[in-house]
């Protein structure tokens, strides 16, 4: 495993690399493919991704094995693996290269009787830009599973069982230039768009903290053609998280009816409900129990602050098993992932699929079929192409 480690992280797939991309991903498609599964590859704005099965034409895997291959800008030298202190060291080895490497381990071993496995694979290009032309495009077009596997997530063995919401918000206003000595002639568009921030930060706690909705502003421009001219032109972005879904939609709802009441034009443009996965999920509760037998560590659950693609398989009622082996510093200098987790990270996941994906013998399988599981409260649909234009709301 340590080799295929090495390898992955060999590839620069930093966002916008689409040729480095494009041979890690061609890479991982070949190995699967020699080894019996069948490849679907999509494009979408540039983003390559696939989704392999171990029966063509097949969009409904009991488990699904996804990760995404993109990773954070880094030195040169975090493109070389190096492994150090009983650690493995470079980018992506941790978000989420890892995952990517335990997964070929597990299908070469599995090789021999691969058509006993009810499993699909999703190996995505855009997790860090949004993810809505690979994991939202694949479930678009059906890949549906009845559980997905998406280690980006959790902390130190913690399967995440909750997430904030995410709405990212391109703000601009438009105001009137004259020279800065006769303000009274124009409307500065500066002043119009930091008031409208008041008034957006007043929907928000002063002491923002882990357990409150947030609001981050993250870019500001606007100003006049020289040092002395009053802008006709300003453009805020703002990050908020949410803690729950009432407060997913009473937050957007109000910072649309402020925008529209303020003449700015206000784009959403990423967005991600808050997630929420229970330990006793019928299909989460064996892979934490393995966890806690592999590495006697106990399951308690975790609630981060971030988000993943995970929010597009929740809309069908895919419970999620997100969770990070031992290791840090993933989008930072020095990211790590802890050799013997690594390791336990494959054992843990090998030992679920025997338990969960094994097909009975004379099952039947329906490729691309509508999926409805009774007695669970999930029903799964392919939907339409959702993700085309809807996520993208504008006030005006």
């Amino acid at each position: 495993m340590e080799d295929l480690l090495r390898k992955l992280v060999a590839f620069p797939t930093t966002t916008g690399n689409a040729a480095a991309m494009h041979e890690l991903l061609n890479f991982v498609a070949g190995f699967v493919e020699q080894r019996g599964m069948h490849v679907e590859w999509i494009e979408s704005n540039g983003f390559e991704s696939f989704a392999a099965t171990t029966k063509p034409g097949y969009k409904t895997p009991k488990v699904l094995l996804a990760a995404h291959a993109d990773v954070v800008a880094a030195d040169d030298e975090m493109f070389s693996l190096l492994k150090e202190n009983g650690a493995y060291i470079g980018r992506g080895v941790l978000d989420m290269k890892f995952a990517i490497a335990a997964y070929l381990q597990i299908i070469d071993e599995i090789q021999s009787n691969l058509q006993d496995y009810d499993i699909g694979l999703m190996i995505t290009s855009d997790e860090e830009d949004g993810g809505r032309n690979g994991t939202a495009k694949l479930v678009d077009k059906g890949y549906i599973p009845q559980v997905c596997i998406l280690p980006d997530g959790g902390d130190d063995w913690q399967i995440q069982t909750a997430s904030k919401g995410i709405l990212v918000y391109d703000i601009s206003v438009t105001g009137k230039s004259s020279h800065g000595s006769r303000p009274w002639l124009g409307e500065n568009a500066l002043i119009k768009l930091v008031s409208l921030l008041d008034e957006i930060s007043a929907l928000f706690p002063k002491l923002q903290n882990p357990d409150t909705n947030t609001l981050s502003l993250t870019h500001m421009t606007g100003g006049g053609k020289s040092l002395t001219q009053i802008p006709s032109k300003a453009r805020m972005v703002i990050d908020v998280r949410t803690v729950n879904h009432q407060e997913y939609a009473r937050i957007h709802d109000e910072i649309m009816r402020l925008c529209k009441r303020r003449r700015a034009t206000c784009t959403v443009i990423s967005d991600g409900a808050p997630t929420s996965f229970s330990l006793d999920d019928p299909l989460i509760a064996p892979y934490a129990g393995l966890v806690t037998k592999v590495t006697d560590i106990p399951m308690q659950g975790f609630f981060t602050m971030g988000t993943s693609d995970a929010r597009y398989f929740v809309p069908y009622g895919v419970p999620c098993i997100l969770v990070y082996p031992l290791g840090g510093n993933h989008h930072a200098a020095g990211e790590w992932i802890d050799v013997n987790a690594f390791e336990q990270f494959k054992q843990i996941t090998k030992s679920y699929l025997d338990e969960v994906a094994v097909v009975k013998k004379n099952a039947t399988y329906r490729p691309s079929a509508q999926l409805t599981q009774s007695g669970t409260n999930r029903t799964m649909h392919q939907p339409e192409d959702s993700h085309e234009d809807s996520p993208i709301l504008t006030a005006v």
